[in-house]
């Protein structure tokens, strides 16, 4: 019996000792495409909004079901911000769609109102989306007279080589006419 319970032992110590260095490489990995965004980005998107950058950055972060197509409702996970109870990098975001499938994103970078990022996780995800992640950054610029020029850069990677193509052409236009519906709706209640 000694030797099961020796090996069990060390079995569990492998496993945690396997997963933090999965974590730890799981980690690396997103804050390269994080920087990615920045450098060479698989799609980027740039508007103009007649809005200041404050209404701006807090409609896009927490009301995706008023401009996301068949997103329905936006609720947040703080138990692992930064910021205890309060929206922060560490908050995960769960946008549950009209087919009752939720989209799991975890905030990277937070820093109202000049940008933030978030991580699509689609192992905590249960939509089905022809991805392996997404990762997308926003940075908002506040221009003169309560007009704000946002960017939306994203990477992302196609869970199937063979559909990659039409993945790339479906994800960019989605992206693009969120956004297109978010200026107006963002503009429309403004004023």
């Amino acid at each position: 019996m000694k030797s099961f319970s020796h090996i069990f032992t060390l079995a569990a110590l492998l496993s945690v000792c396997f997963n933090s260095a999965a974590a730890e490489l799981e980690e690396e990995f997103i804050q390269q495409e994080l920087a990615r965004t920045q450098l060479d980005p698989d799609h980027a998107v740039t508007f103009e909004i007649n809005a200041p950058s404050e209404f701006v950055f807090q409609f896009l972060i927490r009301r995706v079901a008023d401009y996301a197509s068949e997103a329905v409702a936006v609720e947040f996970d703080h138990n692992n911000s930064l910021t205890p109870d309060r929206l922060d990098g560490g908050s995960v975001r769960i946008t549950t769609m009209e087919n009752a499938g939720q989209l799991v994103q975890r905030i990277l970078l937070f820093d109202p109102p000049l940008s933030y990022a978030y991580y699509t996780d689609m192992n905590a995800s249960t939509i089905e989306a022809p991805l392996d992640y997404s990762l997308a950054r926003y940075n908002l610029t506040e221009l003169d007279n309560n007009r704000t020029r946002v960017q939306i850069s994203v990477v992302y990677k196609s869970s199937s080589r063979l559909l990659s193509y039409f993945v790339r052409r479906a994800f960019n236009a989605a992206l693009e006419s969120d956004f297109e519906l978010a200026v107006h709706k963002i503009e429309e209640e403004y004023q």
